[in-house]
């Protein structure tokens, strides 16, 4: 029995499949199953059964997961009591939304990456709805998603949160007479798809507004809504982060007789039995760096001040 062989079949149990469980250890399918099935032939009892379309674990496999999981993380505390936390190694992958990738992200892999030289990480943009599958499938570490999961395999932890703006073009307010909310009866609803999180939070917005939604154009990216909007598309809303250079700009002007949106707020999603030392430091940063209200450098230009010409 090796330490490798007892992590190969860590990841095989808590991924949605032996890939998954490959690719988070860098090894090829048929290099996780050697290890595996070693650790079987050591045991006298298969962990998995391979009868099935997915291979799912045994009576045997799920009693000793608990004891396998504790080994892991005790052999990783050892190490590091002997050298110090900042000697953390892996590849961590996580997920954020677009809003954290452009807002805290940065800071947060600088001060990761400074902190922690032995670990890479890998963030991955995703919408909350995807986040929160691939989190549970085991193709992600953690991931940072509005609201909070109802999956009883995740737990939640309030992390943020980020207030909006509606807002519509010059251009589209000239040629519409009526500026209050009944303009969502004649001109599109610029927004995110169902799997975001700010689709609960138009949800909940509509009945308090008591306004009847005409016509939606959803875009899966901050980026594309904006755009949409500035072309005189249709009215939105958008991050406050975004939305204030482009009032500042005049290229948006804020709807400001409308009800406002309620914040939208965030959690760090995890693994309830996800137990290693590597998260409690990953949510420590989180905790000390997580701002949605951070100025966004592509839109502010902060990104090209004191660069000097090439």
């Amino acid at each position: 029995m090796t330490f490798k062989q007892l992590e190969a079949f860590f990841w095989a149990a808590r991924c949605a499949s032996f890939a998954v469980a490959a690719q988070r250890l860098h090894l090829s399918v048929s290099t996780l199953s050697k290890r595996i099935s070693e650790l079987e032939a050591s045991l006298g009892e298969p962990l998995f059964d391979r009868d099935t379309y997915r291979a799912t674990l045994t009576a045997t496999g799920h009693s000793i997961l608990p004891q396998v999981s504790a080994l892991l993380d005790q052999s990783e505390a050892l190490r590091l009591s002997v050298k110090h936390e900042t000697d953390l190694q892996g590849h961590v992958r996580f997920g954020v939304g677009e809003l954290a990738s452009q807002t805290w992200l940065p800071r947060f892999i600088r001060l990761a990456v400074a902190r922690y030289p032995g670990l890479q990480l890998e963030p991955n943009v995703e919408t909350g709805r995807a986040m929160e599958q691939a989190l549970e499938n085991g193709e992600l570490d953690f991931a940072l998603a509005a609201g909070f999961s109802s999956r009883d395999s995740i737990a939640s932890h309030p992390l943020g949160q980020a207030e909006f703006i509606w807002v519509a073009a010059p251009a589209l307010l000239q040629t519409q007479r009526e500026h209050s909310t009944v303009l969502l009866q004649h001109v599109p609803l610029i927004t995110m798809p169902s799997g975001a999180g700010t689709h609960r939070m138009v949800e909940e917005w509509l009945p308090r507004a008591n306004v009847i939604l005409g016509r939606s154009l959803t875009c899966n990216t901050w980026s594309a809504v904006s755009a949409l909007l500035i072309e005189a598309v249709g009215v939105g809303f958008l991050p406050q982060a975004w939305a204030v250079p482009l009032l500042q700009r005049d290229l948006l002007q804020p709807l400001p007789q409308w009800p406002s949106l309620k914040p939208l707020h965030y959690s760090l999603q995890m693994r309830r039995n996800d137990t290693r030392p590597v998260m409690r430091s990953m949510q420590g940063l989180l905790e000390e760096v997580v701002d949605f209200g951070l100025p966004i450098n592509f839109l502010t230009g902060t990104a090209l001040q004191g660069a000097t010409p090439s």
